[in-house]
């Protein structure tokens, strides 16, 4: 049995539903456990939209949930250079950058929850 059958019959017993529609990736069927629908084969969320207007929600969600993870994963690198750093001007700076940066943060978050 080839290992995406298996996951397929481990999600059944497991509770989940099959659905009649299919990943638009690889057209395996999709899968609902709980509140969360996802492809078996891909291994990922998927987000089945009724209308133009959700698809664009759902498109605008997704492109503020990466810029947030960007953003994060920038503030981290800030945070390690500032561990490491030792002169004041570039602290300075750094300190600086991660103003900004949380300052975006808050931005995208505020759009996120509107």
């Amino acid at each position: 049995m080839g290992a995406e059958v298996k996951r397929m019959a481990d999600l059944l017993r497991s509770g989940a539903v099959m659905l009649k529609e299919t990943c638009p990736v690889c057209s395996t069927p999709l899968f609902r456990l709980g509140k969360d629908t996802f492809c078996a084969k891909c291994n990922r969320p998927v987000a089945i939209v009724k209308s133009a207007e959700e698809e664009v929600r759902i498109a605008s969600q997704q492109v503020l949930d990466n810029l947030e993870q960007a953003i994060l994963e920038k503030i981290t690198e800030l945070n390690i250079a500032i561990k490491n750093e030792r002169d004041r001007a570039q602290l300075r700076d750094l300190g600086e950058a991660v103003r900004v940066w949380l300052v975006a943060l808050e931005q995208v978050r505020k759009l996120r929850s509107a």
